[in-house]
């Protein structure tokens, strides 16, 4: 009897989601961006698999920018791309952290081909889609400049 109950309880443990970065991202949105690299730390550490890093590293990535710490940015999303090339988002910002380093070129080479990438999806959409996610006046006022920077390209 106590090694099946020892097994269930094993098998309940397993069944855990996997480590997130969800809460660190969240707090991006919320305006609190700050938290967003402990909670990051804190997820790869529990899983350092390299599965998940991809996104934990846009998620970093994405907060640094918000933040303005432009070159940590794009240290991160250059991270996540080298794990998953075709992730739109990191993509994204990446281009607009290029175009406020002054890599103008660059960003448009990029710009070139996440249009080629992505047809269906113009600038505008991601736009809109990144600035419903958060009613927050923080949020909205780190992100709609890196919004600016990408429609130019």
């Amino acid at each position: 009897m106590r090694h099946t109950r020892s097994r269930k309880r094993w098998q309940w443990m397993t069944d855990w989601p996997p480590p997130t970065a969800s809460p660190g991202y969240n707090a991006a949105l919320l305006g609190r961006a700050w938290e967003t690299q402990p909670a990051i730390e804190r997820a790869m550490h529990l899983d350092p698999t390299d599965g998940r890093h991809s996104v934990f590293f846009f998620y970093g990535g994405f907060a640094e920018l918000l933040l303005g710490r432009t070159e940590v940015a794009m240290a991160l999303l250059r991270k996540s791309l080298e794990r998953s090339p075709s992730y739109g988002g990191a993509q994204i910002f990446l281009m607009a952290a290029l175009s406020l380093t002054g890599r103008h070129s660059e960003a448009v080479s990029m710009a070139g081909s996440f249009r080629r990438q992505y047809p269906e999806y113009p600038a505008h959409a991601f736009e809109q889609l990144w600035l419903s996610r958060s009613a927050s006046p923080v949020y909205r006022a780190q992100i709609y400049p890196l919004f600016e920077r990408i429609r130019a390209l």
